[in-house]
């Protein structure tokens, strides 16, 4: 690992496999005109690409998650605005794109009993599949359900 990282690698330096752990920054910020713009404007300023994000308003404040090339330099830039960070393990589940797919995964997560507390999508890096992100209950033990997915 490179200078600066920690023990879950980015995003961008995973290998293609089918399951991995990656790092998510979540930001708290004020629903508002221009929150997300601000958000964006920072992280194009400190040369981070967003692999993924969701965003979500709930009554005065949202919620932004990202899944980025660079989680480091993005807290950085990030904590500049003076908004509330988080960072949390997730698991990035690469998946032919095929139906029944997500019924699969799905219940495999069930049958070892862990939860799915949100799922996001990614633009996969082959067209024949589907990238997704999950928040799980258990994320060590959802990477082992899933390690042949």
């Amino acid at each position: 690992m490179g200078k600066g990282s920690s023990s879950t690698p980015d995003a961008s330096r995973e290998k293609m496999r089918a399951v991995r752990k990656v790092k998510q920054l979540t930001v708290w910020v004020e629903s508002a005109h221009g929150g997300l713009a601000r958000i964006g404007k920072a992280l194009a300023e400190a040369k981070v690409n967003i692999v993924a994000f969701s965003a979500h308003g709930a009554g005065p404040d949202g919620t932004v998650r990202l899944v980025l090339n660079n989680t480091d330099r993005a807290r950085k830039a990030l904590e500049k605005l003076g908004v509330r960070i988080t960072e949390e393990e997730v698991l990035r589940v690469t998946m032919p794109d095929k139906p029944g797919r997500l019924a699969k995964m799905g219940a495999r997560l069930a049958a070892v009993k862990i939860n799915i507390e949100y799922a996001y999508t990614s633009l996969p890096r082959d067209p024949r599949h589907a990238d997704l992100v999950l928040g799980v209950s258990d994320v060590t033990g959802a990477a082992k359900a899933l390690r042949d997915f």
